[in-house]
């Protein structure tokens, strides 16, 4: 969460200075709704972790930044490749010290860690959707006397 930030203020400041206003003003909206989907996700795991039903308003808006988030793993992985191809070519030349490979790694290394937590995170709210919904279908069922349980199994 902390690096979404840091990379959509980054993209904000480069609006001011940057070459490209709709390239950074894109980077602004893809980190602003990242950000967002991560705060909605920790706020549905406190929130409604393991049984409490989601609302039909919540429901609605993890659905809708989870498919936006889905889309935008296109554009964090162009991201990447876009940084290391711009700085692969420095690290084939031969620097007199190490230094100078370590003052190139940081940002690209940032956008990737930023890719593989997003991947991750959008893995763990899917499975965190379908526990609520499995959980709160079983609730229900319990509370009118019906015997008939969601399956658990990854089979369904």
């Amino acid at each position: 969460m902390v690096s979404v930030a840091f990379q959509w203020m980054l993209s904000v400041s480069s609006l001011f200075y940057g070459s490209s206003f709709l390239y950074h003003a894109i980077a602004v909206l893809v980190y602003s709704i990242v950000f967002l989907f991560v705060y909605s996700g920790l706020s549905l795991l406190n929130d409604n972790y393991p049984d409490t039903p989601l609302s039909d308003r919540q429901r609605r808006r993890f659905n809708w930044l989870f498919l936006l988030n889905v889309l935008f793993v296109a554009y964090l992985f162009g991201q990447v490749v876009n940084y290391w191809r711009a700085v692969w070519p420095y690290l084939d030349r031969q620097y007199p010290s190490r230094t100078g490979y370590l003052s190139l790694l940081p940002y690209p290394l940032m956008v990737l860690c930023i890719f593989i937590f997003h991947m991750v995170f959008l893995a763990g709210m899917f499975r965190l959707r379908r526990v609520i919904y499995r959980n709160t279908m079983n609730n229900w069922y319990q509370q009118f006397g019906e015997e008939q349980k969601i399956r658990t199994d990854s089979k369904q």
